[in-house]
């Protein structure tokens, strides 16, 4: 199929589906005319693509985590990719701890600025709510 086609099943711009394929993340013959032709499968490698995209994963990682992609779910492959999962979680739950932080301390500061008088009320609570988040472990 080509490039507008693959575009529109994977509902993402033919300009993406040229980045991901110069990132090494998709891969596509040439016809006679020059014209990029893809093999059906690429649908499914765009959307996990995307997928993973969203969660966080540079183009690069996703690079890496190309060789799990048709892994069995109890292979040490599949393991590897689950632990590389669990790994960016962790670091994702890191940053927003560093972001809850930061705006802490910046509420703090917005607080002390604010002028308090006899009738006016403090500035509302810009704490966010507390997220629970689950531990995950790997067992094999």
């Amino acid at each position: 199929m080509q490039i507008g086609e693959l575009a529109v099943r994977a509902g993402v711009s033919t300009r993406a589906l040229r980045h991901y394929e110069a990132r090494q993340l998709l891969e596509s013959s040439r016809l006679d005319n020059g014209y990029r032709d893809y093999a059906p499968s690429m649908v499914q490698r765009v959307l996990w693509v995307r997928e993973l995209l969203e969660c966080g994963f540079s183009t690069r990682q996703i690079h890496g985590l190309l060789q799990f992609l048709q892994e069995e779910e109890d292979s040490e492959g599949f393991l590897a990719c689950l632990q590389q999962h669990m790994e960016k979680l962790a670091a994702l739950d890191a940053l927003q701890a560093q972001l809850a932080e930061r705006r802490e301390r910046l509420a703090e500061k917005i607080g002390r600025y604010l002028p308090v008088q006899d009738g006016l009320a403090r500035p509302p609570d810009l704490r966010p709510p507390q997220p629970v988040h689950r531990q995950l472990t790997l067992e094999k």
